[in-house]
């Protein structure tokens, strides 16, 4: 069994809520959420690795992406292809392969050990993350593998549960809302064959679906979904109960993000620390209902 990197990883902290964000936003949001996942493209120039750095000895759990979601974004809008098309393509084939693939090497030699572990290059297909991986495994680096149940077939699955004691499980972002739910239930069950194996779901919010089929870990970007629309929803336990509150106690609805204007600037930050602290706060409760449900039902 290979233990993949990041010695933040503990495997008896489980449900946990990652919100995926920008280098810029790393210090906005210090000490209201403590599980940051940050993308090898955001990693630019010595000021940001050197925050994230600071913020791993503070203790702020940094998942380490890729960045192969915003290669391929980039190649599909280039090329006007779809995006699950770019993300099966060859190495060779994608534009600025090369130049992820040694900035990836090198902020991971040098924030991985500390990091709680950091995402394999998974560009190409299941044969092409092999080869990737075997190469970055012999540099001494130990990433997370990723699964794409709608590309990779079910024996790859049980390929790298047998091997690793972390995966990332993809393809659902994109997923229709039915779609969603057979790929996530899919992954609840066929983990029940692995119980030690640990399961990122990649691209997905705690919802009501994750407290009926917990996976172990998720990330996404929604926690800024409010900001962007004007407005946040009331949840209980994962699903929407109700309308939350509107613009107003949000932030100056329609500013520009960071503008020139000192008043509107305070007014947008204070809004994304809101969010962070209340994403943290979901990843909580996510956490702490499945731990309660787990004792009552061990306690049977």
């Amino acid at each position: 069994m290979t233990r993949t990197g990041g010695k933040q990883f503990d495997p008896t902290e489980r449900q946990l809520y990652f919100i995926a964000i920008n280098a810029d936003k790393l210090l906005r949001v210090e000490g209201l959420n403590k599980h940051l996942l940050v993308a090898v493209n955001e990693i630019t120039g010595s000021n940001s690795l050197g925050i994230v750095e600071q913020m791993q000895e503070r203790g702020t759990k940094i998942f380490i992406d890729s960045g192969v979601f915003n290669l391929a974004m980039q190649h599909a809008r280039k090329h006007e292809c779809h995006m699950n098309q770019a993300l099966a393509m060859p190495p060779d084939e994608i534009d600025g392969f090369d130049e992820l693939y040694d900035k990836y090497v090198e902020l991971c030699s040098s924030l991985g050990a500390n990091s709680w572990g950091y995402i394999e290059i998974d560009q190409g297909g299941r044969d092409n993350k092999i080869k990737t991986r075997a190469k970055l495994e012999k540099l001494g680096l130990r990433p997370v593998p990723v699964y794409h149940p709608l590309n990779d077939g079910w024996d790859y699955f049980d390929y790298l549960a047998k091997r690793y004691d972390r995966i990332c499980y993809g393809n659902v972002v994109q997923a229709e809302v039915s779609e969603r739910m057979r790929l996530i239930s899919t992954a609840f069950i066929r983990q029940r064959k692995y119980p030690k194996l640990w399961i990122h779901l990649l691209g997905v919010t705690p919802s009501e679906l994750l407290h009926s089929c917990p996976s172990c870990s998720c990330d996404s970007s929604t926690w800024l979904s409010s900001m962007r629309w004007g407005s946040c929803d009331a949840t209980c336990f994962g699903k929407r109960v109700g309308d939350g509150f509107g613009p107003a106690l949000t932030y100056r609805y329609g500013a520009a993000a960071l503008d020139e204007n000192p008043d509107r600037n305070a007014s947008y930050i204070k809004g994304e620390k809101l969010f962070a602290y209340d994403a943290e706060l979901m990843g909580r409760n996510w956490s702490n209902y499945c731990r309660d449900i787990k004792a009552t039902v061990d306690g049977v």
